[in-house]
């Protein structure tokens, strides 16, 4: 009997698992991010597949351009990689702003998403700020500049 009640009750948190199709989102002090203790791109690779596919099929579909945004967003912030020097995190966020904010003007109406856009800018501005000075020469310097003070502000209008 015990053993029956044991393999029922894997399976049913297989079925409950697998029917979970979007990611879970939670959002904490004004910051949303995957409701996972240690997400990495690999775990959640099937799932960006999926969605790159439906986005292929279906360019206007707000809940896949939200749920990729915040994917890219949570694996290309800041804490999780840290070197300004490659743009390929940049490139990632700037992508990631270009869904939130098709997602925007399609009228998706979500609170979600507005925490998004204005946690993306956030994430830019981080990716501008004027650290690592000596990397840079003084036009690219000026144009870091230029960039971090438009992410601040835009930051700064969506919060």
């Amino acid at each position: 009997m015990l053993k029956i009640l044991f393999q029922l009750t894997i399976y049913l948190s297989l079925i409950i698992n697998i029917s979970q199709a979007q990611p879970r989102i939670k959002v904490v002090d004004g910051i949303i991010s995957l409701d996972d203790f240690a997400p990495s791109e690999k775990k959640y690779a099937h799932l960006t597949d999926c969605l790159d596919r439906n986005l292929n099929v279906h360019p206007n579909d707000t809940t896949s351009l939200f749920y990729r945004a915040v994917l890219f967003l949570q694996f290309n912030n800041f804490v999780v990689n840290p070197d300004i020097s490659t743009n390929q995190a940049t490139n990632k966020l700037l992508l990631a702003k270009r869904m939130a904010d098709r997602a925007d003007s399609l009228k998706m109406q979500c609170f979600e998403l507005k925490i998004l856009r204005a946690q993306i800018c956030r994430e830019l501005t981080n990716r501008y700020a004027p650290v690592g000075t000596w990397r840079f020469n003084d036009k690219q310097m000026a144009d870091r500049k230029r960039k971090f003070d438009y992410y601040r502000g835009l930051a700064n209008t969506y919060y």
